[in-house]
């Protein structure tokens, strides 16, 4: 069990540093929301200031319930995830715990962003030329793009784990406790 956690924390910890890096230096070349830098023709840096969960839901509810809300559920997705995977994990195990590393690990970087701003650092910018309507889940930011939510390291990391644990509930059916 110490070699899962290891793994675990270990994996979380770098996510967590790449995270905070990566928003430092967004940060720094990009200074007012909305701010721009061009990467590719599909790829741009944009800040964004993100006071909702992923894909900016619930970023409308009332200032106190929101705060409240946002430091609340990382502790209460993270203990249920607990409670539903690591502590059935076997000691040969490394899909489960790595999927954790990430969760954990991006849990903690808009955590901290949460602590320090108020709200989340989003800056990765992917979008597509368009003079129609968009793909679901891509929105019209320009007239003439279609745009994938704003996101950074911390998002990606979690969506990656996500997927690692729908991967690793099918190889690893629920067992009884």
């Amino acid at each position: 069990m110490t070699k899962i956690y290891g793994i675990l924390l270990s994996l979380a910890v770098f996510i967590l540093a790449v995270d905070q890096w990566t928003k430092h230096v967004a940060l720094q070349n990009l200074r007012f929301e909305g701010d721009t830098i061009p990467f590719l023709s599909w790829w741009s840096w944009t800040l964004v200031h993100n006071h909702g969960a992923a894909f900016g839901l619930f970023r409308n509810l009332p200032e106190g319930i929101r705060s409240a809300f946002f430091m609340i559920m990382p502790f209460a997705v993270l203990g249920i995830l607990w409670w539903s995977y690591v502590r059935h994990f076997k000691p040969t195990e490394r899909l489960g715990p790595i999927a954790m590393g990430l969760v954990l690990g991006g849990a903690l970087g808009n955590f901290v962003d949460r602590i320090r701003f108020g709200y989340v650092v989003d800056f990765v910018d992917w979008f597509y030329p368009t003079s129609g309507s968009c793909l679901p889940l891509f929105y019209h930011l320009t007239g003439d793009a279609c745009h994938w939510p704003v996101f950074n390291v911390a998002d990606s990391a979690i969506m990656v784990a996500m997927g690692l644990l729908i991967i690793h509930s099918f190889k690893n059916p629920a067992t009884k406790t």
